[in-house]
């Protein structure tokens, strides 16, 4: 599954914004590093959540606000010529960040397998790296695979919402997904530079 198929069509969709957001003097940097205080803001909303659980109703729209920072900073650069290695790092390492900020507070929450969610989030810092190093070694950057960051975000949205609704308990199953998820797509990503390279 590579949830990247349709991002293409989707920044195109966002053109109007960009449009916008490059008239306005807005660079591209702004946007990549915006999306951090975001994703530590809903790590904020599932660590309080045992006390306050309507702070849940907010993880989805920091993870889907993430995602849509992720999306227009790169189309930004490209729209006004302000695209820099700087700026690629600061993407990849705003990135790593951002997962760490989302999805560990999850381990400390109650109904949650511990172990499994730190050791699914060490799985998804491992698949990014893959992705990168097929790139460094002269393959192409690999960001598909069941559970890469937008697949994530949807499973890290999808419980919230039901901690919400059901309570604590249904925290359960998201370590384990999480960890099997990241794992398939360490190894799908790690085949496919495999097969890329010479």
């Amino acid at each position: 599954m590579n949830w990247y198929a349709s991002k293409r069509a989707i920044v195109a969709r966002l053109d109007g914004i960009v449009e916008r957001l490059a008239t306005a003097g807005v660079a591209p940097d702004t946007v990549t590093l915006a999306a951090l205080p975001v994703a530590v803001a809903g790590g904020i909303c599932i660590a309080i959540s045992p006390l306050a659980p309507i702070a849940l109703v907010l993880v989805p729209v920091a993870a889907g606000l993430r995602l849509f920072l992720n999306l227009i900073d790169g189309a930004l650069a490209r729209t006004t010529g302000r695209g820099h290695p700087r700026g690629e790092l600061l993407n990849e390492v705003g990135d790593r960040l951002a997962d760490i900020a989302l999805i560990a507070p999850v381990a400390f929450v109650p109904g949650v397998q511990r172990e499994t969610v730190l050791l699914g989030l060490c799985g998804g810092v491992v698949a990014s790296f893959i992705g990168l190093a097929s790139r460094a070694a002269g393959g192409p950057r690999l960001l598909g695979g069941i559970l890469s960051k937008p697949g994530r975000m949807a499973l890290l949205a999808a419980f919230a919402i039901a901690v919400l609704v059901i309570g604590p308990g249904a925290w359960a199953p998201f370590g384990p997904l999480l960890l099997i998820g990241t794992s398939l797509t360490a190894l799908e990503r790690l085949g496919a530079a495999l097969r890329a390279l010479p």
